[in-house]
């Protein structure tokens, strides 16, 4: 049963290389991430600019090329909010399952554990779920696992031009 049950209407921002554009609702282009695995459907989003500058960090690499910051508006009901403690105990989670590095765990041929919280979300029927940043617990993201899909998934829909991202530092 997810923690938040009223519908909520965002502005959210996803961070893509600039050629990927014209598959930004596609989702995660890799087999397995974070909070994805074999091939699952993962829609990885921050709640203001600044969040998703600090999400996408990791993963910037010099001679990347060029990356947009895209506003998007999310209209969802049922997100499971894994800050919230009553949520985790409903999900059988301890609550540190979102905070552990998943790519050590994945180049030691182990299953993340961030996966756990993700398919207890996933297993739950919730559209997906909002965690907080491994490095700053008062900052958090959202993932989704089911949009613009019908009945009880999440929808979304570009609410502005894309801009250029430049990675801060």
């Amino acid at each position: 049963m997810p923690a938040v049950e009223a519908v909520a209407d965002l502005r959210i921002w996803r961070i893509l290389r600039a050629s990927d554009l014209p598959r930004l609702m596609d989702g995660a282009h890799h087999p397995e991430g974070r909070f994805h695995h074999d091939g699952q459907p993962a829609f990885y989003c921050s709640p203001s600019p600044q969040a998703a500058g600090h999400a996408v960090a990791p993963y910037l690499r010099p001679g990347d090329g060029p990356r947009l910051l895209v506003p998007l508006r999310l209209t969802v009901a049922g997100l499971c909010d894994l800050r919230d403690p009553a949520t985790l105990a409903r999900l059988g989670l301890a609550g540190d399952e979102t905070a552990v590095p998943w790519r050590p765990q994945r180049a030691a041929g182990l299953p993340a554990t961030t996966w756990r919280a993700s398919d207890a979300v996933r297993a739950s029927g919730a559209p997906g779920m909002i965690y907080t940043a491994r490095s700053a617990p008062d900052r958090w993201h959202l993932v989704l696992f089911a949009w613009n899909a019908g009945p009880g998934s999440a929808a979304l829909a570009p609410a502005g031009p894309p801009r250029p991202f430049i990675a801060p530092g």
